[in-house]
């Protein structure tokens, strides 16, 4: 028995590869005919031009079927200007389906056809020609005996749409499945459609029907293709899972339909229509109905505009929210919507508009007119509790919202079309108040919230105010007042908005009022802050103002905003508990870079503080530890601000006029690069080991009474003018530049005799200095952090000619003064003898008084410079006489 099993079995297998050998060589040496043949019959049924990249024919992969695949399948519009971006028909696969016994016996009949997946586009133009027009009468001859005999069309992952133009009707869908079954020879059948879609938008002129939302059905259809009717006698259709039941009947004439909605419960309205997109939402709990009846009548041409009526709305409903059980009762709504008597009778109205939340009761009503150019007319009076409208509606642009608002308005806005198919606004009437009551709002794709939001907001058709609105961004407070004007142009782009308003705040942090962070600007690339379509004056008072590590209080001043600029006239602040006022100006004239210009001064600038507030100004050479005592200070200062960078320093063009009193250096490191350079051999021996030593000493805490100069900062360097800083250890002239880049070249001088320590008594009474002595030069430059410091022979060779210079000034005045020489030049000053105090020696012999030895010595040396000058006086005076007898 196993052996006789075992070669039944390898007969029977043996015999199925036969078949498929077999089968699959016929396939294989008649595929070329076949196809050729189905090709041909397709072409003479179509006008319009098809491409198609690839005819297969399939035996095994559509079994028991015999099938005919064409692979990208494109076929373009039928109007005679269409290109190849016009599309009618695009699909990947379209399969014909043959019974394989009838191809064998060469009768070509397509039972069945299947599309998928692809895309539809049916369009109908203003003057009612269509882009379908592809199909053409078919010729008596035929190449074999090709039949239409079909039994089922499917449609999968097809995408749908239909536009005409001519009656302002737009839909399209995505079809997840759609399946038509009947026997479609006979001239009387019932057409079975089954269908899984998702209804993208639905929408007739400029009202929007349905959008987003999943359709269901599965209905049978009486067909008539003697008469051309088709008649739907009754069917449920699932629109978001809610059931209405239709009715419908389509003849070559004319049109009827009617859909009603059965027994729909007003919580299953808001769990399925509600538009929010969240998956894990729970479902509202409620009672209450929906009703809906429309009814739609008409020609059945491409061009007439079918009549439409609608009624529904709600009754005494309730819903509860289910997260924090707020409750929405007393829901009222009766909705007509009509376009009988043409496009301008068109009409919606919702009246009776009433719904009770826990901010209290709400009634109102809109009528929308003139479709094509909307009308809105309406009013509304009550509290409404933005949780709950969320919820429902999920507000377009809104992440979260919560509160309530107050309402009462009445409105009465034209709408106006443009050549760009979008609309202006004319404001007819538009009259209302708006109270915020701790509402919280945060919206998409910004990082801010605001919370805390209570005041009122009033609207008078062309100006809006702001009435007493306070709020909170994060840690900072603003609390607002002010009228906005020229609202409708503002908002139709044809002019500037207008504003005159008031903002204080306890606090504020900048960094709260940016809608995305620093770095999320860096990656979105440069946008303008400023507006440049906002004009008017702003008053600002702030308490404290926080800009990344920096601290500004007691802010105040007036604010002109325009074209990208702000301007304060007068504005005064506190920075480092110093007092500033001045003015200042902020033009974006490049994205996100500010052009910063101020003038501002103060009275009462603390260095410590001021340095410690600004982090020693990015540089190390005196810190907030070396530097004491107060200023005055007068600033100009121009630069652009990189909002992402900071300041660029290379630009900054500024002259700063400082005045310092009771000022202290300590500790400062750069002090000590000058003592060290002094240890030198030669050095010690010029000056002094201990000399150099007590110099170190004295400026390690250096003081002064008063500094006075005027810096310039410019081709990004500081530039400090030569100056004299008479201190506790020594008198220090001074100048030279600093860059950005910590390139300095600093040059010093100080008095020989300031570096000696030596007492300043003597025996003979106080040493009184007169001014003269040896200057010692010194020059610093080089990086900052690793100077060079040398004798400065330059500056020493500039000195010296410079007290020759004095030198011959004191001579010639002296001159002019004793001898009359140089009379009639006025550059030449009177001689001014500088006096002394004096100490006088008496020593008495007896009753003979000696002279004072130091007061002869100087009596001769007098003596001697005016013999001499009396001895020019009389040669000058004799030349003359000799001049003047010659003549």
């Amino acid at each position: 028995m196993k052996t006789r099993f075992l070669k039944i079995t390898k007969w029977f297998l043996g015999i199925l590869l036969g078949i498929f050998l077999l089968i699959t060589g016929a396939l294989y040496l008649f595929k070329d005919e076949i196809c050729g043949i189905v090709v041909t019959e397709v072409n003479k049924h179509l006008r319009a031009k098809v491409s198609v990249s690839k005819v297969d024919l399939t035996f095994w992969g559509s079994f028991p079927n015999l099938s005919v695949d064409f692979n990208d399948v494109f076929i373009q519009d039928s109007y005679s200007n269409s290109t190849k971006q016009d599309t009618l028909l695009y699909s990947e696969r379209i399969r014909l389906k043959f019974n394989p016994i009838e191809i064998w016996n060469e009768e070509y009949n397509v039972k069945s056809i299947q599309v998928a997946p692809g895309t539809i586009q049916l369009k109908i133009r203003k003057n009612s020609s269509v882009n379908y027009d592809i199909l053409q009468a078919k010729k008596d001859t035929s190449a074999a005996d090709f039949e239409l005999n079909l039994e089922k069309v499917s449609l999968e992952k097809m995408r749908f749409s239909y536009t005409n133009k001519a009656t302002s009707q737009y839909y399209s869908s995505k079809l997840n499945e759609l399946e038509l079954k009947g026997d479609f020879t006979e001239k009387l059948f019932i057409l079975r459609a089954k269908s899984n879609l998702q209804m993208l938008k639905a929408k007739s002129g400029n009202v929007t029907l349905l959008s987003n939302k999943p359709v269901s059905f599965e209905l049978d259809i009486q067909v008539n293709q003697e008469t051309g009717v088709f008649e739907i006698p009754k069917a449920l259709v699932y629109v978001s899972n809610l059931p209405f039941q239709v009715r419908g009947k389509v003849t070559p004439n004319d049109l009827e339909f009617e859909a009603h909605s059965k027994d729909i419960e007003l919580v299953d309205v808001a769990n399925n229509f509600s538009f929010s997109q969240i998956d894990e939402i729970k479902k509202f709990e409620g009672t209450g109905k929906v009703y809906f009846d429309l009814s739609v009548k008409g020609e059945n041409t491409a061009t007439s505009i079918p009549a439409i009526s609608c009624d529904f709305g709600i009754e005494n409903g309730t819903l509860t929210e289910p997260e924090k059980k707020l409750k929405i009762r007393k829901i009222n709504l009766n909705g007509e919507y009509s376009n009988a008597g043409g496009v301008e009778n068109e009409y919606l109205k919702l009246s009776n508009i009433g719904f009770l939340t826990p901010g209290g009761l709400f009634n109102g009503d809109l009528k929308i007119t003139q479709f094509n150019a909307p009308n809105y007319l309406g009013s509304g009076t009550g509290n409404v509790n933005l949780t709950m409208l969320h919820y429902l509606f999920h507000l377009p642009f809104v992440e979260k919202i919560n509160g309530n608002l107050g309402i009462k308005t009445n409105f009465n806005i034209q709408s106006i079309p443009k050549a760009n198919e979008t609309m202006d606004y004319s404001i007819l009437t538009c009259e209302g108040e708006v109270r915020m009551k701790n509402v919280q709002l945060k919206l998409k794709e910004d990082k801010r919230t605001f919370e805390n939001l209570n005041g009122a907001l009033y609207l008078r058709n062309d100006e809006a105010g702001i009435d007493n609105v306070e709020l909170k961004i994060g840690a900072s407070d603003l609390a607002l007042n002010g009228v906005f004007k020229n609202i409708v142009n503002y908002f139709k782009q044809q002019g500037n908005l207008t504003a005159d308003l008031e903002i204080k705040s306890k606090f504020l942090d900048v960094q709260d009022l940016g809608t995305t962070s620093k770095e999320e600007k860096i990656q979105d690339g440069r946008k303008f802050i400023l507006p440049e379509d906002i004009d008017g004056q702003v008053f600002m008072e702030a308490g404290e103002i926080k800009y990344e590590k920096h601290e500004f209080k007691k802010l105040s001043g007036n604010m002109i905003i325009g074209n990208r600029k702000i301007y304060f006239p007068s504005i005064s602040l506190q920075n480092a508990q110093a007092d500033i006022r001045g003015d200042l100006t902020i033009e974006e004239r490049t994205a996100e870079i500010f052009h910063v210009t101020t003038n501002v001064s103060s009275n009462n600038l603390e260095f410590k503080k001021l340095f410690r507030e600004w982090d020693n100004f990015n540089q190390e050479v005196i810190g907030e530890n070396n530097i004491f005592g107060k200023a005055h200070a007068e600033v100009y200062f121009e630069a652009p601000f990189d909002l992402r960078s900071g300041i660029i320093s290379k630009s900054i063009k500024s002259q700063v006029y400082i005045k310092i009193q009771d000022g202290r250096l300590k500790n400062v490191e750069a002090f000590k690069s000058i003592t060290e350079s002094l240890k030198t051999p030669s050095a010690k021996i010029a000056i002094g080991k201990n000399n150099i030593l007590g110099l170190e000493k004295k400026l390690v805490d250096l003081k002064f009474e008063t500094l006075e100069n005027t810096f310039t900062i410019q081709n990004g360097q500081l530039e400090i003018p030569a100056m004299v800083i008479h201190t506790n250890a020594l008198d220090i002239e001074t100048s030279g530049t600093h860059t950005f880049d910590n390139k300095i070249n600093y040059r010093f001088a100080f008095r020989f005799r300031d570096l000696k320590e030596e007492k300043t008594s003597s025996e003979f009474g106080e040493i009184i200095d007169d001014g003269t002595g040896m200057y010692i030069f010194m020059r610093m430059f080089g990086d900052l952090d690793n100077p060079t410091v040398e004798w400065d022979k330059s500056a020493k060779k500039e000195q010296s000619k410079a007290n020759r210079e004095a030198e011959k000034q004191t001579i010639q005045s002296i001159l002019k003064t004793e001898f009359g020489i140089f009379k009639n030049d006025s550059t030449v000053k009177s001689y001014q003898q500088k006096t002394f105090q004096k100490e006088e020696l008496k020593i008495e012999f007896g009753t003979k008084q000696a002279e004072n030895p130091i007061e002869q010595k100087k009596a001769e040396k007098d003596s001697k410079i005016k013999n001499k000058l009396k001895g020019w006086k009389e040669e000058a005076e004799n030349a003359k006489k000799e001049k003047i007898d010659l003549n």
